[in-house]
């Protein structure tokens, strides 16, 4: 049986579910005198079928029906309209159940009989409790769309920033590229000799743990620490015979005029100490500007061990190519003098663990 009672126009619509007519209908008519719009029905099992087809604010359920029960009925509304608030009928002494009934997803209980005054009340406090859920549930529903618009828009950036990102790797190795190329040709000495020290140096800087944004800039100055080379005149640079003093302190110039030509680049700042310091001595007998000891930034004196080492190890004009044991005994020598004892131990017990690894007729 489906009987509704209607008094005058209320959005706020309650579904009554009892097997009791009597009780259903008294329920009914004391909400449509306060102005509800109620349906009572007394047949459990319609009401799944009747919350499909109508909308509702608010149901009340007996506890107690044949199936299916109040209890079982308040499972299924609660797991297809989780924020539809519902209120239980209960005997007086069965105050176990309603609590259970509650713990299952109830918004509240009235125990029977009830009075008309706390129907209401109970009513009104429900369908307030049930517009609160409703108004958290659209708040999280707009958050969630927004944090989405969001999400989606970070995404577009991201990747509009990783193609920008790729598009400065590429410009910047083509301006290293450039650089190198410029500086081979101008200077055909040592060929390799740049690449060959910018790997070397950046494995012995992670032998000494050296890591992240130290290693790139350490890269970046070994290819370019003869950059300066490129302001010596050509009758310094190219003479095929010993220079002369004044021809000397001109080509200690190089350091200097090599942050002067990559000075301007911003990616290549971080670079500037290896090239303008390559060449000082531990001892404070090196130029351009004669630092002593740690003075000399760290990168600077791991790569001024690798370049001496690959200039005894290469030909090199009036040098004689040395076997690596011997360039390891002569950096020894000049350990403290010119170069720091750290990072020629270091150094050293890299290379004899590669040599180890080697033929004997390798490691030479």
């Amino acid at each position: 049986m489906t009987k509704r009672h209607t008094t005058r126009p209320h959005d706020e619509s309650v579904l009554i579910v009892d097997d009791e007519p009597w009780i259903s209908d008294v329920i009914a008519d004391q909400l449509a005198l306060e102005g509800f719009v109620p349906t009572a029905i007394n047949d459990s099992s319609q009401a799944m079928d009747l919350l499909a087809r109508d909308a509702f604010d608010l149901v009340i359920l007996d506890i107690y029906m044949p199936a299916p029960d109040g209890l079982t009925l308040l499972k299924r509304i609660q797991a297809q309209y989780p924020l539809l608030p519902v209120l239980m009928l209960t005997a007086f002494s069965d105050a176990e159940t309603a609590t259970r009934a509650m713990r299952d997803g109830a918004t509240d209980y009235i125990v029977k009989p009830h009075h008309g005054a706390q129907l209401a009340l109970r009513v009104e406090r429900a369908l307030e409790r049930g517009e609160m859920l409703r108004e958290r549930a659209r708040a999280q529903e707009y958050l969630e769309q927004r944090v989405a618009e969001q999400t989606q828009q970070l995404r577009r950036q991201s990747r509009q920033l990783a193609s920008m990102l790729e598009r400065m790797q590429i410009h910047y190795q083509a301006t290293l590229r450039a650089l190198e190329a410029s500086l081979d040709v101008r200077d055909q000495s040592a060929p390799g000799h740049c690449r060959r020290v910018a790997k070397l140096a950046v494995q012995l800087a992670q032998e000494m743990d050296v890591t992240g944004d130290d290693l790139v800039a350490l890269e970046h100055g070994a290819r370019l620490h003869d950059i300066g080379k490129m302001g010596i005149p050509d009758n310094i640079l190219m003479k095929p015979g010993p220079l002369t003093d004044p021809q000397w302190e001109m080509m200690r110039r190089h350091p200097v005029i090599g942050c002067e030509i990559v000075g301007h680049i911003d990616f290549l700042q971080s670079a500037l100490p290896i090239i303008r310091h390559h060449h000082e001595h531990y001892d404070g007998s090196g130029y351009p500007d004669g630092l002593r000891g740690q003075e000399i930034p760290l990168l600077a004196r791991i790569f001024s061990v690798v370049d001496a080492f690959d200039a005894l190890t290469h030909n090199r004009p009036y040098n004689k190519v040395l076997k690596v044991q011997e360039a390891l005994d002569r950096l020894q020598r000049d350990s403290a003098k010119l170069y720091d004892p750290e990072v020629i131990a270091a150094f050293a017990q890299m290379v004899h663990r590669r040599m180890a690894a080697l033929s004997p007729a390798d490691s030479d």
